[in-house]
This record gives C-alpha cells, sequence and structure tokens, in this order.
C-alpha cells in the first residue's frame, strides 16, 4: 500500500506494544471503517496511517489504540462467552 503525502496532509506512525501483534489485522479493520478516507499499513508493530491532518492524528491514535485493546480483551473471552451461550441454550 503506497502513501503519499498531500498538502496539509501527514503520515502518523502508531507503536502498539509487541504483546498487541496478534490483534492487530483485526483492529485495523475496524478502525479503517471509522476512517475510511485514511491509509493504514502494518509493519510488525507500528501502524502507519497516512492522510491524517495534524487535528486528526490524536483521534485516529486513539481510536486505533483502542480498537487493539478491545481485539486482545474479544480473542480472550470468546471462549467464556461461548460456554456460557451453550450453557444457557443446552437442554
Amino acid at each position: 500500500m503506497n502513501l503519499t503525502k498531500r498538502q496539509h496532509e501527514s503520515v502518523t506512525v502508531v507503536e502498539v506494544p509487541s504483546q498487541f501483534e496478534p490483534y492487530l489485522a483485526a483492529a485495523l479493520l475496524r478502525v479503517q471503517v471509522l476512517f475510511p478516507a485514511l491509509t493504514f499499513q502494518q509493519n510488525g508493530t507500528d501502524i502507519t496511517v497516512g492522510g491524517t491532518g495534524p487535528s486528526e492524528d490524536s483521534n485516529v491514535r486513539k481510536a486505533l489504540l483502542h480498537a487493539v485493546y478491545r481485539e486482545k480483551i474479544y480473542a480472550e473471552t470468546l471462549s467464556m462467552r461461548q460456554d456460557l451461550v451453550s450453557a444457557v441454550t443446552a437442554r
């Protein structure tokens, strides 16, 4: 994915702690829905966001980190939720 700079736009790099790397791909899909005009590229645990303006940088960073954390919680609790649904619906 190529990132191009346009006038008044910048490229932002968001560093994500390595323990969250398994959740980055799913989180990026969710964040792209919130910011369809931006481009996202994963390089290890760094996410390069292209097309942001100075006023958007902090909002994009916040949304991206929040999505990664939520994806981690979702993955870690999936088996518990499946067990709960099975227990409630089993007869």
